[in-house]
C-alpha cells in the first residue's frame, strides 16, 4: 500500500455547491425537500440544468459557478462568465434569441452559430440511433447557454454564491445581497452529531465534511466555549479554536464570533446549517473558519472565502493531527478498505476520515459518469466506517448535503457501528446522505481518502 506524506500530496481541492440550498436561494423560499416527490426534476426546473449534468464541472453547470477545470483537469477558482452577461430583454420565452437554432437545415449551418470554422470541432454530448435516424445531442452555443443561465442566476444571486477571485474575502464588513446577520437559535440542541452539519449555498463541501468527520470520530473536539460580553443575559461571544496541521495539537488561532450568521429575507440559513432545527453550531464554525481564511477582525466575514479546499487539511485544522493521504490510483479497493478498518473500532472510525472524488468523471482512470452513479464530482464526503456482508466489503460514507446518496454497488438495510459506549444503528434506507458502497466502486469513483491522527 502506498502512503503519501502531506508534503508529497498534490493539493486536492474540492468545490461544489449543495444544489438543494442553491435551489432555495434561486427560488427565494425554503423548500421542504422530504415532501417533494421528484426532487431531481424540481432541481432541473429551478436550476435550468439537466439533472445528469449537475454533478460534473465539465458541463459548466451552476453547482461549480466560480470555478473551472484547467488544462490539467484540476478545478481552480475563476471569475464566472455569468458576472459579465447582460440579460437580453424578452417578454416571454419565445422571444429569447435562440430562434436561429430552429432554422438550421444542414450541419454546415451550425458553424456560424457556434462561431467555428470547422463543424467537426463541435462536441457531441450523445448520439442515438432511432429507427432510420441518428439523433445528435449538442450543447447550446456558449453565448446561448450563458443567456439561459443568466436569466436564473441574477447578479444578486451570484453575489451570494459565486466567489470572484478579484474581490472575495477582501471586504472588511461583508453581507450578502438581500440578506442580514441574525441569531437563528441555540449553539447546540443537545451536542454535536455527525449528521448535524449540512452544507449551504457555498462551495465548501470539504469543510462541512471535515466538521462531520470530527463530530463523529472525536465528538469532544466540537465544544461550546463562550463568555459574556455584557450584562444582558443574551450578550455572549463564542471562542472557536483552530490548530496547526501535523503539529500534534499546537494551537494556531483562537477566533471569536457571535451567534449571528447570514440569513435570507425569510430568516432561513443561506450557508451551513444543522439538520436539527434551531441549532446553529455548524454555521458558527463556518463563520469562524471564514474569519480564519480572510484574516478579518470583523464579525461579518465573507463566507464565500471558504469555497474550495482540501478536506484532510481542514480536518487537521480542527484537531491539529497528522495527515495521511491514500490515493485510489495507488491502491486497490481492498487496500483502501483496510485503511478504513485500521482507523476504526467495531466498524466505526475513531480517527476522523474524509474522502474526495475526482475533479471530473473524465479525470478518473476509467472515465466514470458521475450522474450514472449519483456520485458528485469534485466533492468531499465523510467516512463513518465499514461493513462486510455476503463476502462484499463496504465503506460507509456521508454526503454533507444530507442528501444525494450513491446508487452504485451500495448496501441496503442497517449497519451497526460502536459509538463510544453503545451500538448505533445506521439506517441506510433513509435518505439522509449516509450510504455504503463496495470498496471496488469506491476505488472507481473516488479519487482517494484521508485520515488525521
Amino acid at each position: 500500500m502506498t502512503k503519501k506524506n502531506p508534503e508529497e500530496q498534490i493539493a486536492t481541492s474540492s468545490a461544489v455547491i449543495n444544489p438543494y440550498a442553491l435551489a432555495e436561494v434561486v427560488s427565494g423560499r425554503r423548500i421542504k425537500w422530504k415532501e417533494v416527490r421528484d426532487a431531481p426534476r424540481l432541481l432541473e426546473s429551478i436550476l435550468q440544468t439537466p439533472y445528469e449534468e449537475l454533478f460534473d464541472p465539465k458541463h459548466e453547470g451552476p453547482l461549480y459557478v466560480g470555478f473551472r477545470l484547467d488544462e490539467r483537469m484540476k478545478l481552480v477558482p475563476a471569475r464566472s462568465p455569468l458576472l459579465d452577461v447582460e440579460v437580453a430583454v424578452a417578454a416571454n420565452d419565445l422571444e429569447i434569441p435562440l430562434d436561429s437554432i430552429a432554422m438550421i437545415e444542414r450541419l454546415a449551418d451550425l458553424g456560424p452559430r457556434y462561431k467555428v470554422e470547422e463543424i467537426c470541432s463541435i462536441p457531441v454530448l450523445r448520439a442515438e440511433v432511432v429507427g432510420n435516424q441518428i439523433h445528435l445531442i449538442l450543447w447550446l452555443p456558449s453565448q446561448d447557454r450563458l443567456q439561459r443561465l443568466a436569466r436564473v442566476f441574477s447578479k444578486s444571486v451570484l453575489a451570494k454564491i459565486a466567489p470572484d477571485p478579484a474581490t472575495v474575502g477582501k471586504s472588511s464588513d461583508w453581507t450578502p445581497p438581500d440578506a442580514s446577520w441574525g441569531d437563528a437559535g441555540r449553539f447546540f440542541n443537545e451536542t454535536s452529531e455527525f449528521f448535524d452539519p449540512i452544507q449551504g449555498a457555498v462551495a465548501n463541501c470539504y469543510f462541512i465534511a471535515a466538521l462531520s468527520a470530527v463530530a463523529w470520530a472525536m465528538p469532544f473536539r466540537i465544544r461550546h466555549l463562550t463568555r459574556a460580553t455584557g450584562q444582558a443575559q443574551e450578550s455572549f461571544i463564542n471562542l472557536i479554536q483552530f490548530f496547526k496541521p501535523d503539529s500534534g495539537g499546537q494551537l494556531d488561532k483562537e477566533i471569536e464570533v457571535t451567534d449571528t450568521v447570514p440569513l435570507n429575507a425569510g430568516g432561513g440559513f443561506l450557508y451551513a446549517r444543522s439538520s436539527e432545527a434551531g441549532e446553529i453550531w455548524p454555521a458558527v464554525y463556518e463563520k469562524a473558519y471564514a474569519k480564519l481564511k480572510t484574516g478579518t477582525t470583523s464579525d461579518h466575514p465573507d463566507i464565500l472565502a471558504t469555497a474550495w479546499g482540501d478536506c484532510v487539511w481542514a480536518t487537521a485544522q480542527l484537531t491539529g493531527g497528522r495527515r495521511e493521504y491514500h490515493n485510489s490510483a495507488d491502491n486497490s479497493g481492498d487496500a483502501l478498505w483496510d485503511v478504513v478498518r485500521a482507523n476504526s473500532l467495531s466498524h466505526r472510525t475513531f480517527n476522523p476520515m474524509t474522502a474526495w472524488t475526482y475533479s471530473s468523471g473524465d479525470a478518473a482512470p476509467k472515465k466514470v459518469v458521475y450522474a450514472d452513479a449519483n456520485v458528485v464530482g469534485s466533492h468531499c464526503y465523510t467516512i463513518l466506517g465499514w461493513d462486510y456482508r455476503d463476502g462484499r466489503k463496504y465503506i460507509i460514507l456521508r454526503n454533507p448535503w444530507g442528501n444525494t446518496e450513491a446508487t452504485v454497488q451500495n448496501l441496503a438495510g442497517t449497519s451497526w457501528l460502536w459509538d463510544v459506549s453503545w451500538w448505533r444503528p445506521i439506517d441506510l434506507t433513509v435518505v439522509d446522505g449516509t450510504f455504503a458502497v463496495e470498496a471496488s466502486a469506491f476505488k472507481q469513483y473516488w479519487a482517494g481518502l484521508g485520515v488525521v491522527k
